[in-house]
């Protein structure tokens, strides 16, 4: 399993994680039996955001004696109201559910106090203000209970202003091509809505836009990117499904884990058999991987911008194209040193492109890859 590192925090997390929502009413023998196998195939990161306590119990059991080599995201603010989980933004409430989530894990700390579902702007502003959720997030950091500390979000404004304040290591966030055709300012369910794409047909500006600066900003600050939904809750992988973008599970965790900032994915799991279609990512070829078809699909207006998908490549001249590309992007955004670093690691730089025009004539989103190389041989300089 490739791995990458999750931001600033140092930590190396599988490029495939593990999201539990899907195993929240499953039998414990099916939580033990996926959770086994996805640490037995280095799935590190598993994100359990449920107040359910049975789901608890069964993951607790399911990590006994391997605690170490899960990465868990707890999320703060997750509880249990009429038997489903609801959000909580009183923070002694959310305090005494995650002393419940530990004792349900049989486990003292937890790699990633994630605070939960932050949408809305009164949403931030409460759990942001003295005496809420983030303070308390960062009052366990100091007293070890939590490794780190995250966030779960669905929109992009919301997103940015939390990433800002300095204060989270990780942020959840969906990440999937039909997400990133709808407004940023659009609820979550938009994402299954008719509706929204009739409205985006009619729309000039790229709704991924404000998205693209989201990820930049967290690869700036070292804020790793969690890709949630990469399958838009399965209905990317459907004929049916309003975007029309239709693509199978190994091209849309690529789509998720080209994007800038992204290091890993937390596809929902409901048993082994769907977690182990999720690791052939790992065998797949660049053939398999490739999602350079949504570029066909009537919504999309994001000709000219590179979606490193390596479709130029191979580089006659060994340029890792869409590397640099990503990292001229970051650096669009704000150079930072270790953007510096990451483009002297690579072994051929932009100034080797000898413009012999084989990368614009292969990308299929007509992005003039030349001149991209022109500026970053500037820009890096």
């Amino acid at each position: 399993m490739e791995k990458r590192k999750l931001g600033r925090t140092g930590v190396s997390v599988g490029v495939i994680g593990l999201g539990m929502e899907y195993l929240e009413k499953a039998s414990e023998d099916t939580v033990t039996a996926v959770v086994t196998t996805a640490l037995d195939n280095e799935v590190t990161y598993m994100d359990l955001w449920m107040a359910t306590p049975e789901v608890r119990t069964a993951m607790g059991k399911a990590i006994k004696g391997r605690r170490s080599e899960a990465f868990i995201a707890g999320h703060l603010g997750a509880v249990l109201v009429d038997g489903k989980t609801d959000r909580s933004r009183d923070a002694a409430v959310a305090g005494r559910n995650f002393d419940d989530f530990l004792a349900r894990l049989g486990t003292d700390y937890v790699d990633a106090a994630m605070l939960f579902f932050v949408d809305e702007p009164q949403d931030f502003d409460r759990v942001f203000a003295p005496g809420g959720t983030a303070e308390m997030a960062a009052r366990m950091k100091r007293e070890g209970k939590a490794r780190f500390i995250g966030m779960s979000s669905h929109y992009a404004p919301t997103a940015l202003r939390a990433v800002r304040t300095g204060l989270i290591d990780i942020l959840m966030f969906p990440v999937n091509p039909a997400f990133d055709l709808i407004a940023p300012n659009l609820r979550i369910e938009a994402l299954f809505e008719p509706e929204t794409y009739a409205r985006a047909a009619q729309t000039r500006e790229p709704a991924v836009a404000l998205k693209r600066e989201l990820y930049a900003e967290c690869a700036r600050r070292g804020v790793a990117i969690v890709a949630m939904k990469p399958f838009a809750a399965g209905w990317l992988l459907r004929k049916e499904n309003p975007s029309s973008i239709v693509l199978t599970p190994v091209q849309c965790l690529h789509y998720a884990l080209s994007q800038p900032g992204v290091v890993t994915t937390v596809p929902g799991c409901r048993s082994v058999e769907e977690l182990m279609g999720c690791l052939s990512y790992a065998r797949a070829g660049d053939a398999a991987r490739s999602y350079a078809a949504i570029a066909s699909n009537g919504l999309w207006k994001l000709q000219g911008a590179c979606m490193y998908c390596g479709h130029c490549l191979p580089c006659p001249a060994g340029i890792d194209v869409d590397a640099v590309t990503r990292l001229l992007d970051q650096a669009r955004a704000g150079m930072t040193a270790d953007i510096r670093r990451d483009y002297k690691a690579l072994e051929h730089d932009a100034g080797q492109c000898t413009e012999c025009g084989v990368c614009r004539e292969r990308c299929p989103f007509g992005v003039d890859v030349t001149r991209n190389m022109r500026e970053a041989q500037r820009v890096f300089a």
